[in-house]
Formats: C-alpha cells, sequence, structure tokens
C-alpha cells in the first residue's frame, strides 16, 4: 500500500507540473507571435520615413563620427537572456562575441545575467547594461541604451560597436548574429542607395526649407537610427527566447508525459500485484481455517 501511495503522489505532482509547463509553454507560444505580428509593420514604415529624408536632402557633405568614421576602440554589446529553458542559446551568444576579431581587446557590455555569469566563469572583464535600462518597456529602454552607450563611446573613444545578439530563423530555430551598429555602415548604404531617386523625387523648381542645420539633422538621424536598430535586436533576442522558451518547454512537456505513461504503467502494475496477494493471503487463511 505504501508503493501505491507512493506512485499515486508521483502520478499528482506530475499531472501538476504538466499544466504548469504546457501553461507556459502557450505563453510563450502566443507572446511569440503577438510581436512577430506588429513588429515586421512598424519597421517597414520605420525604413520608408528614412528614405524618403535622404530623396529630400542631400548629407553626403556631412561628417559625423558615428556615421562614418571606423578607427577607434572597438565595443561588443552581448545580449542574452535572464530566463531559464533557453538550453545553450545564451553560452552561444558570448562564444560567437569572443570569437569576433578584436574581441580579446575589446570593452564588452552585456545585457542578461546568464551572459554574465558566463563571461564572469571565463574570467572576462564585462560593463552590466544597467537593469534600469533594460527593465524598461522596449522603445524606452533602446533610446536609453542608445544614450548609455554612445555617452561611453564618446568616453571612451570606441567608434566601433559590434552588437551580438540571438535572432529567430523560424518558431523552431534560432541563430546569432551580428551587427555593426557604430559606424552606421546601414545608414550610409541606405544614404548612397536613395541618392540616385533624388533627381527623380525633386524638380528643379522643388525648394525644401530646412529649420535645423544639416549637421542637427545628421545628429537626429544617426541617433534614431541607432535606437531604431536596438529596438530591433532587443526584440529580435526577446522572439528568441520565447522561441528557445518553447522549444525547451515542449521537451519538458513531452519528457514529463513519457513519465506519466510508465507511473501510470508501474501504478497499474503495483495495484494488480496487491490485488492478487491480497487475494492469494485470503484464499490461503480460508484454506487454513478448514483445516
Amino acid at each position: 500500500m505504501y508503493v501505491l501511495q507512493e506512485l499515486k503522489s508521483e502520478l499528482r505532482i506530475n499531472g501538476e507540473l504538466t499544466e504548469i509547463v504546457d501553461a507556459l509553454k502557450v505563453i510563450a507560444v502566443t507572446e511569440f507571435w503577438s510581436l512577430e505580428a506588429h513588429r515586421r509593420e512598424r519597421f517597414s514604415r520605420f525604413l520608408a520615413a528614412f528614405e524618403g529624408f535622404f530623396q529630400m536632402l542631400d548629407f553626403s557633405t556631412i561628417e559625423h563620427p558615428f556615421a562614418r568614421d571606423t578607427s577607434g576602440r572597438l565595443s561588443l554589446l552581448i545580449l542574452t537572456s535572464d530566463e531559464r529553458f533557453m538550453g545553450g542559446l545564451n553560452q552561444e551568444v558570448v562564444d560567437t562575441a569572443l570569437a569576433q576579431a578584436g574581441a580579446g581587446a575589446a570593452d564588452l557590455i552585456v545585457v542578461g545575467q546568464q551572459g554574465a555569469d558566463y563571461l564572469r566563469t571565463l574570467g572576462r572583464r564585462f560593463e552590466r547594461l544597467p537593469e534600469t535600462i533594460t527593465s524598461r518597456r522596449p522603445y524606452e529602454a533602446a533610446n536609453l541604451a542608445r544614450q548609455h552607450i554612445l555617452a561611453m563611446a564618446a568616453e571612451r573613444g570606441a567608434g566601433r560597436l559590434l552588437v551580438v545578439y540571438p535572432k529567430p530563423v523560424s518558431f523552431l530555430v534560432q541563430t546569432v548574429k551580428t551587427l555593426p551598429l557604430l559606424p552606421c555602415t546601414e545608414l550610409i548604404s541606405l544614404e548612397k542607395r536613395e541618392l540616385g531617386k533624388r533627381e527623380a523625387v525633386l524638380t528643379p523648381r522643388t525648394q525644401v526649407l530646412v529649420d535645423s542645420s544639416p549637421e542637427a539633422l545628421v545628429q537626429y538621424l544617426v541617433d534614431t537610427w541607432i535606437a531604431e536598430k536596438l529596438l530591433e535586436v532587443f526584440e529580435d533576442s526577446r522572439q528568441a527566447e520565447l522561441s528557445a522558451r518553447a522549444v525547451r518547454l515542449e521537451e519538458s512537456y513531452q519528457g514529463l508525459q513519457d513519465n506519466r505513461k510508465k507511473l501510470v504503467h508501474s501504478y497499474h502494475k503495483t495495484h494488480h500485484e496487491a490485488l492478487d496477494k491480497g487475494m492469494r493471503d485470503t484464499f490461503s487463511a480460508q484454506v487454513m481455517r478448514r483445516r
């Protein structure tokens, strides 16, 4: 009877854990697809707005250190997660960052406790992006992160910043990506691509009134571009986190289901054995009384 009680208790615990894991998996899946639905539209609208700037104005003669300078100290921004059920994704992100050219002498900026713990075991010095930034809503966090990173870059003379982060290839597959954020090479490429469209948009009679100086406009565009790219990688990282978590939770769910089948089999087997033993003991007792 004691074994049966133990098996019944294990079945109850298994059922409760299965329900919890299934609920966590559903939450991760729902949040993943919800994030996927709205982010694509927002980023496409943002890119269209930026293209409009370069079609209207010529910034090719304006120099900005964060837009064109390729010299200076290298910084690596490493995005990892604080969440469990991530498999080896966090470690893969850190390993990819440390494998970059110049990583040995680079300044390391880490987001996420898991990445910080791993770097600590490797004996690498790093700086944590303050939780007062990462705990905010994504857009606010991206703007605060931009301010913090640019201030640090200006202070240390870091003209190059490489972001290393997880990105979902699909719902079931994640990869690690690198994004050169400083200098803004994507911004320069966009400017050159839109340069050829300017003549088609602006006729000789067209006049564009600009209230701010070209330098101030370039500063605004650089700041906005960096904040938007940070928002993009933050959301990519969040999606990869949700994807990895859902996959690991599904594996845990299947493991619990398999374990439940074994427990049910053991319970029924033990129950039948107990019944058989009880019947044999009863029969033996009756035989003994008849004698």
